[in-house]
C-alpha cells in the first residue's frame, strides 16, 4: 500500500527543553492546528527521555515528576490523536549523560589523543559504535510498543567533528571507527585530522556509514505493521533539510537568499518520489535560541520549500507561548495555504526546461569550491532575475537521473564551471545532447586539470596551455558584437569584463563562433590603459552534436556577474542560454520576484515569491509588487488562469507572444494555476 507520507504534510516542531515537561499539550495543539500544521514533531528520547523509560541507558527527564502521570509523550500522543494530528517522535542519539558514558565508554567519540568530547556535561557518541548501531533500535521499540506515534525523526545524525561552540575535535578514533574504517578503506588507518590527506576518504566513509545506518533504521521500522515515517538528513524514506540563518557559517556573513530553494530543488529533481521536510527555525541561530528570527525570513524558507515540492516544517524552541514566537506570524500564511491545497501539492511536479548543475567539492578542495560556487550562484541569479524557470541538479545525481530518464525533461543543461566530470557523467551528457538536448558550459566545465576535453559533444578539441586566472585575466573583456574599429581603440555595443578564469582552446571543425575576447592591455596608469585587440578567440563557441547543440563560454561569466552585478554581464550570459531553453512561461516582473514553474494534473502551476525584502543578513519586510504579467508561450487561447492566494480569476489575452496573463498585486507570495480547456476535456474522456 502507498504510504500516507507520500502525500503532502505540514509539520510544527516544538523542540522542548527539560523544563517543558509539565507543558499543556492541549494548548500546544491549538497553536499547531491554528498554524496550519497536521503533524507535531515532539521530543521523545535519546539525550533525555520525555516519557518514563525503563532502558538503563536513557535518562528520564527529572521534570516529569512535576507532571500528573509523569508522561509527556504519552499525553501528547493521546491528545493529538483526539484532534486528528499525527505525532513524530524526536530522538537525539548524539550524546549521553555522564552516568551512561561511565558505563559504556566504547560508545563514545574519542579524539586522536584518546579524549572524549564533552559538552554541557554530556558525552558525544559515535555512529560507528554500539549505541547508534544497536541500542537506538531498542529505544525505538520501547516507544512503539507503548505509544501510537506516527514516525521518528533523529536529530544531529552525523559524526561529531565539532561541537555546539564550533570547537573542532577532529576525526573520531574510537575502536569501532578504527575497525570499520579499515574494512571500508582496505586496511588504512584513520587520518589524524580533518587537515590531512586522508580526510576526503574519511568523508566518504562517514557518508557510507550514515547511509547504511539510516537504511538499517528504516528497515527496522518497515518490519512493523504500521505506516511509519522515518525522517533523517540522509539514508531515510523521508529526508530532512534545515533552512536557517546560521550566520557563523556564512562566508563573508552574506545571506545566500536562495539557499532553501536550491537545496529542495536539488533533492526533488533527483528524487521526486522521496518526500522532503524543510525545517525553518524560528530563532536566529543555535547560539541565540531566544532571539526570534525576522518573520519574513522564516516565511521565505517555507515558501521556497513548497514551491519546489518540499513539505514545510516550522520549528520553535520550547512549549508554545513560553518564549517569543512572533517570528512565525507570517509563516502560518504559507503553512495554511499548503494545508488547504494538498491536492495541488500532491500532484505538483517540475515544468522547468533548464537544469542548472550544482558543483561538488573536487580535487581543488574547499578553496577552489568556493570560487566555483560563485560561478554557480551568479548563473543562478541571472536565470532567476530574468524569470527563466530552472531546476537545480546535483553533479553526482546526473548519472542516476539519466538512467531514470529524468534528464530528458530539460531542453537545456547548464554546467557552470564545475570542472572535470568523469567519464560516466560526460557520457551521460553527450547522450543527452545527441538525443536533442542542449548544453551550455562555462569556465572549465568538462575539462580536466591537464587540459583534456571530456565531452564528445563539446565544440572544443583541447585546451591550449594552462587555465588563466588572477592577474592574467585582469583588464580582459568579451563582446558578442562586431568590433570593426578595434584597431582604432574604439568599441561599440556591449563590452563586458572577464573575471575569475579563462582559457584558450583548439576548436573542432564545424564550430560556430560568436563575438570575440579582447586581449589584456595595460590597466594603468589611465593615460596608457589602452591597446585591447580582438584575440581571435570567440566569446561563445557552439557546435551541433547529434540532434542537439553544445555551446561553450570559456570564462567564468557567472562569477563575473556575482562580482560586478552588471546587468550587461547577465544579458551576455542569457543571450546564449535563453534561445536554447525553449521556456514555456516567462514573466514581466521585477527581478526581485522569483518564478518557479511546475505542473499538476490540471496544467501549469506558477509560484511567484516576493523577495523585495532581501537584506545582507536576512529577509525583511517586502514591498507588494503590482502590474506584473505572465506569458504562456505556444498557447491556444483556450487557457484560463486563477490566482490561488488572491482567490480570483485573472484576465488574459492572446497576442503574438502567447497568452498574456495580468497578475494581481503580489504580497508575500502568489500561486497561479493555468488550466487548459483541452486538458480538462481529455481528462473527462479518459
Amino acid at each position: 500500500m502507498p504510504s500516507r507520507w507520500q502525500e503532502p504534510f505540514t509539520v510544527f516542531q516544538t523542540n522542548l527543553q527539560e523544563i517543558d515537561a509539565a507543558m499543556d499539550v492541549e494548548a500546544a495543539l491549538d497553536v499547531i492546528k491554528s498554524h496550519g500544521a497536521d503533524t507535531w514533531l515532539v521530543n521523545a528520547g535519546g539525550i533525555v527521555a520525555f516519557y518514563p523509560t525503563d532502558l538503563p541507558y536513557q535518562v528520564r527527564n527529572p521534570f516529569l515528576a512535576d507532571r500528573p502521570g509523569g508522561d509527556l509523550l504519552g499525553d501528547a500522543v493521546t491528545a493529538a490523536k483526539r484532534q486528528g494530528v499525527r505525532v513524530i517522535a524526536r530522538l537525539d542519539l548524539s550524546k549521553v549523560a555522564a552516568s551512561v558514558a561511565a558505563e559504556h565508554p566504547e560508545w563514545l567519540f574519542t579524539s586522536a589523543t584518546g579524549e572524549p568530547q564533552i559538552y554541557n556535561a554530556l558525552y558525544s557518541t559515535c555512529p560507528s559504535g554500539e549505541y547508534y548501531q544497536e541500542r537506538a533500535l531498542e529505544i525505538v521499540d520501547e516507544i512503539l510498543d507503548r505509544y501510537a506515534v506516527d514516525g521518528f525523526f533523529v536529530n544531529w545524525f552525523n559524526f561529531n567533528l565539532r561541537d555546539y561552540s564550533e570547537v573542532i575535535h577532529g576525526i573520531c578514533h574510537c575502536a569501532s571507527c578504527s575497525e570499520r574504517f579499515a574494512e571500508f578503506s582496505g586496511g588504512r588507518e584513520l587520518p589524524e585530522s580533518h587537515e590531512t590527506a586522508g580526510f576526503p576518504l574519511w568523508q566518504r566513509y562517514t557518508d557510507a556509514t550514515l547511509g547504511k545506518l539510516g537504511r538499517k533504521y528504516s528497515d527496522h521500522l518497515a518490519s512493523r505493521d504500521r505506516d511509519l515515517a522515518f525522517i533523517l538528513s540522509k539514508g531515510a524514506p523521508v529526508l530532512y533539510c534545515e533552512g536557517n540563518n546560521a550566520f557563523r557559517h556564512m562566508p563573508g556573513k552574506e545571506l545566500w537568499p536562495h539557499a532553501t530553494a536550491e537545496a529542495v530543488s536539488a533533492h526533488t529533481s533527483a528524487r521526486p518520489d522521496a518526500p522532503l521536510v524543510l525545517n525553518a527555525p524560528a530563532h536566529v541561530d543555535s547560539t541565540y535560541r531566544m532571539g526570534a528570527e525576522q518573520p519574513e525570513h522564516v516565511a521565505q524558507h517555507l515558501i521556497q520549500a513548497i514551491a519546489r515540492g518540499g513539505n514545510p516544517s516550522t520549528y520553535i524552541l520550547g512549549a508554545p507561548g513560553r518564549l517569543p514566537m512572533a517570528s512565525v506570524s507570517l509563516a502560518r500564511h504559507v503553512t495554511r495555504f499548503h494545508r488547504e491545497h494538498h491536492d495541488l501539492y500532491a500532484a505538483l511536479g517540475t515544468a522547468a526546461t533548464i537544469g542548472l548543475v550544482r558543483p561538488g567539492i573536487g580535487r581543488g578542495g574547499y578553496a577552489a569550491y568556493f570560487d566555483t560556487l560563485e560561478e554557480f550562484r551568479g548563473t543562478y541569479q541571472a536565470l532567476q532575475q530574468k524569470h527563466l524557470p530552472f531546476d537545480v541538479l546535483g553533479l553526482r545525481d546526473l548519472t542516476t537521473m539519466a538512467a531514470d530518464g529524468m534528464l530528458d525533461r530539460y531542453r537545456l543543461i547548464v554546467l557552470p564551471d564545475v570542472g572535470a566530470l568523469g567519464a560516466e557523467a560526460a557520457g551521460v551528457l553527450d547522450a543527452f545532447v545527441e538525443r536533442g538536448g542542449n548544453l551550455l558550459t562555462t569556465g572549465s566545465s568538462g575539462t580536466t586539470p591537464e587540459g583534456r576535453v571530456e565531452l564528445a559533444a563539446s565544440p572544443a578539441a583541447r585546451r591550449i596551455g594552462a587555465q588563466l586566472s588572477g592577474q592574467e585575466v585582469w583588464s580582459t573583456y568579451a563582446t558578442l558584437d562586431e568590433q570593426p574599429y578595434a584597431d582604432e581603440n574604439r568599441f561599440v555595443g556591449s563590452v563586458v569584463p572577464v573575471y575569475g578564469t579563462n582559457a584558450r582552446y583548439v576548436w573542432k571543425p564545424g564550430t560556430g563562433k560568436a563575438g570575440s575576447m579582447l586581449a589584456q592591455a595595460p590597466w594603468g596608469p589611465p593615460e596608457l590603459s589602452y591597446g585591447h585587440t580582438a584575440s581571435g578567440d570567440p566569446a561563445v563557441a557552439s557546435i551541433r552534436y547529434g540532434s542537439g547543440v553544445s555551446s561553450m563560454i570559456t570564462w567564468t561569466v557567472g562569477r563575473t556577474y556575482r562580482e560586478f552585478a552588471k546587468t550587461e554581464i547577465r544579458e551576455h550570459l542569457l543571450s546564449v542560454a535563453e534561445p536554447l531553453a525553449e521556456v514555456r512561461v516567462s514573466a514581466a516582473l521585477p527581478e526581485q520576484v522569483e518564478l518557479v514553474l511546475g505542473r499538476d494534473d490540471e496544467g501549469y502551476v506558477v509560484h511567484l515569491l516576493n523577495q523585495t525584502g532581501a537584506r545582507r543578513r536576512s529577509f525583511g519586510p517586502h514591498v507588494p509588487v503590482g502590474d506584473g504579467h505572465l506569458v504562456l508561450h505556444r498557447a491556444t487561447g483556450n487557457e484560463s488562469a486563477t490566482a490561488l492566494v488572491a482567490g480570483q480569476k485573472l484576465a488574459t489575452r492572446l497576442d503574438e507572444h502567447g497568452l498574456d496573463i495580468a497578475l494581481p498585486a503580489i504580497d508575500l507570495f502568489e500561486v497561479i494555476r493555468i488550466r487548459s480547456a483541452t486538458d480538462g476535456k481529455n481528462r473527462r474522456e479518459s
